[in-house]
């Protein structure tokens, strides 16, 4: 993320307004600067760990938790689970689908061709698409 994280001060000096400005809009709309920013955690915490292979000391630095143990409370506040299990099921669910196989290297691509019925011009064969030959 950032070297000095954002909070409803920064944020509010960002935007030309005081902080208690700030409060009072997101009260209006029924939500909190800590849950505004909660959520991009979490957001960024799912992403970090579907999409790249940092361990989770590092996705907790990057998100500008004080050890990894905050992060892991963190997230089990919001999924119910801990980060690795999450990761470990998204992985799960995914491996079917995936291209690569564990070991790194890649499945065989199977493409259906477009030229399949048509012709060295492009054309639709017509015998081939009636199924008479």
């Amino acid at each position: 993320m950032t070297e000095h994280p954002l909070n409803a001060v920064a944020a509010a000096e960002r935007i030309g307004i005081h902080r208690r400005t700030l409060s009072r809009w997101l009260q209006s709309e029924g939500t909190s600067f800590k849950r505004i920013a909660d959520e991009a955690r979490f957001g960024v915490a799912k992403q970090l760990l579907a999409d790249t292979n940092m361990s989770l000391a590092e996705i907790s630095a990057a998100l500008g938790f004080s050890e990894p143990a905050a992060f892991t409370h963190a997230f089990r506040r919001w999924t119910g689970t801990t980060p690795s299990s999450w990761r470990e099921k998204l992985l799960e669910v995914e491996r079917p689908c995936s291209s690569e196989r564990t070991d790194g290297t890649r499945l065989p691509q199977r493409h259906r061709s477009r030229n399949r019925g048509r012709n060295r011009a492009g054309l639709i064969n017509v015998q081939a698409r009636s199924g008479k030959a």
